[in-house]
């Protein structure tokens, strides 16, 4: 472990009302312990998209990075702010020790292809973290990365306060799946027929012990949009929160619906993944549901309401809160992230500052 605090600037993916909390939070706690020296924040995207000239925008990104000369220079998702290979080159310069790029956007090679800024920002990026060991990985590696690594999706533990409540008893529903249709003209998401199938059976099968929140579904089990701040609550109204993903052929991945129906209180089942094995060990069968394809997953769904108590869902549900709070909360993730080559900040002392939502994390 270093001997003196860091001094960290952090450029967000935000802009208007929505902010990343998931590192605002933690950041700003380990500020006011001094566990941080110097801490600043500047969202490139919102001086953009709140009207600022583009150009003079990315260019007091710059003038601040140089001049706040911090230790750890802490990048996400920068797409639609058009910084270019000059940008990060003098950010790569103006930080003292560690540049680091934070990527939980899912990207194919070719259908959805990586931004041309993640591809630059990863190419200047001391350490590139990214929630796919597959595709995902090679991109930034293609890209000219020279140290990529996986990190799962996390949740926010200070998203919602259903996060830190008893959990619910009353679901009026057995399943709630929390999706959007995709059903492009020309090209969309990869696994949008397999999505559209998995709905469309678990409709036939569970019919009103069915909600569908998202747009684009029709029929009786269709609630429509859901605001993200309020998901956890659609979630939690069934037993069983469902999902199909659209990256359902990459390597260890999961969008964050997985840790946010976990956390908010939720049994969960989702898409089979290649190195699913690794990450969740047999232990979690009782709260995660894993099915290779559309039909087996329905099937899964089925076998677990018919031959469960409602003691043992709430059982298996306390469990999987508990997964959740020890493996993907975002402000234990950005402290291994921060801490991907020294000890900058000792992870047990960080958790004593950090809010107890999620489930007994403490």
């Amino acid at each position: 472990m270093v001997e003196r605090a860091p001094r960290v600037f952090y450029v967000p993916n935000e802009f208007g009302g929505f902010l990343q909390l998931g590192f605002r939070d933690p950041l700003q706690a380990l500020a006011k312990t001094g566990a941080i020296a110097a801490l600043e924040a500047f969202s490139v995207l919102n001086a953009i998209r709140s009207g600022e000239d583009p150009e003079r925008s990315r260019d007091e990104l710059v003038r601040r990075v140089r001049e706040f000369r911090p230790d750890i220079l802490l990048m996400q998702h920068l797409g639609h702010t058009g910084l270019r290979r000059h940008h990060f080159a003098a950010l790569r310069e103006a930080c003292v020790s560690d540049f680091i790029y934070h990527e939980a956007d899912p990207y194919s090679r070719f259908l959805h292809p990586l931004p041309p800024e993640a591809r630059n920002a990863g190419r200047a990026a001391d350490v590139v973290f990214t929630v796919g060991k597959g595709v995902f990985r090679d991109n930034f590696r293609r890209a000219g990365s020279r140290d990529v690594r996986w990190v799962p999706s996390a949740y926010e533990p200070g998203r919602s306060e259903n996060f830190d409540r008893a959990i619910r008893t009353d679901r009026p529903y057995d399943v709630v799946i929390v999706a959007n249709k995709n059903r492009p003209r020309l090209r969309g998401l990869p696994n949008w027929r397999d999505r559209i199938r998995f709905v469309e059976l678990m409709q036939e099968h569970f019919g009103g012990r069915l909600a569908v929140f998202g747009r684009g579904w029709d029929g009786p089990t269709a609630k429509g949009p859901v605001p993200f701040e309020e998901q956890d609550s659609a979630i939690t109204s069934g037993w069983i929160s469902a999902n199909w993903d659209h990256f359902a052929d990459e390597d260890s991945y999961f969008s964050n619906r997985l840790p946010i129906s976990l956390a908010a209180g939720s049994i969960h089942a989702t898409t089979e993944h290649v190195g699913y094995d690794g990450v969740f060990g047999p232990a979690t069968g009782k709260f995660l549901l894993r099915g290779s394809g559309p039909e087996a997953l329905v099937e899964e769904i089925d076998r677990v309401l018919a031959n469960t108590s409602v003691d043992e869902r709430l059982a298996a549900i306390t469990a999987g809160r508990r997964f959740a709070a020890e493996h993907f909360r975002q402000d234990d993730l950005m402290v291994h992230m921060v801490n991907w080559r020294t000890q900058w900040i000792d992870p047990v002392a960080a958790r004593s500052v950090w809010p107890p939502h999620g489930g007994g994390h403490r």
